[in-house]
């Protein structure tokens, strides 16, 4: 590979055993990955963990992202995983893929999601590189063959959310739709609720990332939400749509201490199960009823 390059690289490889097309497994696994690919001048190997349903597929595929933690000392124990939303996808029929991208958890290496000050946030900048990770991970469930190329969508949370509405407009990312739990950036600044260091250019930063979405994408918040308030998702969502992006806007009942973790609350799941299936089955990732 040449030092410099922008595009990810093509190399994609097991990290521990066997690769895991070689037997069918009776009930869901979790298998690391690595993923080679250079991201400007850094050589970087993503990890994660792959759970699928029994059978030889192909089956649907979802990429699964976390969010980012407010404490640069909390990022080295981000694991990527969703137990409870996974165990719905896979029971559903889908291989989850849960990456962990660069500057957290086993991944490691040097953070690249910043957003810089509150005073001039890069929003969308900060998502684009959250959606180069993404982008790697569709690449390498593109290439297994138990995994239908063909219907992938993505799946994120707070600033993962974020990143697969960023994801969504790269031509290079080839899914269905995105659903996004509860995502944006800069929220709960200095861990007060639903305080947000730039909340009109987390809007407007929302239109940018509409005009350029080529999938449909299915946003879920909580009245209580302590990052994203109501009122401020409701103006993301009309941002991202009034610049041509499409996306259907749901916001739930207060759940929990703080409804930003929905996607990982057990009694949380008869909320959001109807609705995301609906929009995989609109989008044709899950077999119209």
């Amino acid at each position: 590979m040449h030092r410099g390059a922008a595009a990810l690289a093509a190399v994609l490889a097991l990290a521990w055993g066997a690769p895991v097309a070689a037997q069918p497994t009776p009930s869901p696994v979790a298998v690391p990955f690595a993923r080679e690919g250079v991201f400007g001048d850094v050589y970087v190997e993503l990890t994660a963990t792959e759970h699928r349903p029994a059978g030889p597929g192909p089956f649907p595929a979802i990429v699964l992202n976390h969010g980012s933690p407010g404490k640069a000392t909390d990022r080295p124990a981000v694991t990527g995983n969703f137990p409870v939303a996974t165990r719905a996808f896979v029971e559903w029929g889908f291989v989850v893929l849960s990456p962990v991208r660069r500057g957290y958890g086993a991944t490691g290496g040097r953070w690249s999601e910043t957003y810089g000050s509150c005073a001039a946030p890069r929003f969308v900048d900060a998502g684009i590189e959250t959606a180069k990770d993404v982008a790697a991970a569709v690449s390498y469930l593109r290439a297994l063959p138990y995994v239908d190329a063909d219907r992938i969508v993505l799946v994120g949370q707070s600033a993962g959310g974020w990143g697969v509405l960023a994801a969504a407009g790269r031509p290079d990312v080839p899914v269905r739709g995105v659903v996004n739990f509860a995502g944006g950036r800069a929220g709960r600044i200095g861990g007060v609720p639903n305080k947000n260091c730039a909340p009109d250019r987390l809007v407007a930063a929302a239109g940018e990332l509409g005009r350029a979405a080529r999938v449909p994408s299915l946003w879920l918040y909580t009245e209580n939400d302590q990052y994203f308030s109501p009122e401020l998702s409701a103006r993301m969502h009309k941002a991202y749509t009034d610049a041509g992006g499409r996306a259907s806007y749901v916001l739930f009942a207060p759940i929990g201490r703080d409804g930003h973790g929905l996607i990982g609350m057990k009694h949380g799941v008869p909320l959001w199960e109807p609705k995301v299936a609906e929009f995989f089955r609109e989008v044709g990732v899950l077999p119209a009823r």
